[in-house]
């Protein structure tokens, strides 16, 4: 295990080398750059650091969606993280919506702007219209994302 351990924090090593020693840690953006201290640049805490990102690969997700920290020029715009989160989440999103609640829903919730106060009702109202928003068995994403844009469109109180 301790092998495991130091072979990892030795792939960390280029991506420290290689950081932009600008407004990012040593570690650069990804999920590091949310979990850790961005005031806490330590060789411990940016080894950790580095490692999570190598791990999990956040820091690539993060430079192409322009998310986690990482450059606003990322390949998708920040108004198509829905679609993007969406698509990558469907069928979790799906038993949400049919549940009324859920962490992916309470996601993407935030990502279309719902605000946090008015969550649990924009979750009722994603359930009572699940047909509507999932109006086929080959629905997608794309149509589900139509739907639910349609029921803010409806409850424009809900947008915060």
């Amino acid at each position: 295990m301790k092998s495991r351990i130091l072979a990892m924090a030795l792939l960390a090593f280029p991506a420290l080398a290689l950081a932009d020693k600008g407004n990012y840690p040593m570690a650069g953006c990804g999920l590091a750059y949310i979990l850790f201290s961005k005031e806490n640049n330590s060789q411990g805490v940016q080894i950790l650091a580095g490692t999570t990102n190598n791990i999990y690969g956040t820091q690539s997700f993060g430079i192409t969606s322009g998310t986690s920290g990482c450059s606003e020029g990322g390949l998708f715009k920040a108004s198509r993280e829905a679609e993007v989160y969406a698509e990558v989440n469907f069928k979790s999103l799906q038993r949400d919506v049919a549940a009324g609640n859920g962490e992916y829903l309470n996601t993407l919730a935030g990502l279309l702007g719902v605000s946090e106060a008015r969550r649990t009702d924009f979750f009722q109202l994603a359930r009572v219209r699940y047909p509507q928003i999932f109006p086929s068995a080959e629905a997608g994403s794309s149509e589900m994302l139509e739907g639910l844009s349609r029921a803010i469109a409806d409850h424009p109180e809900l947008l915060g």
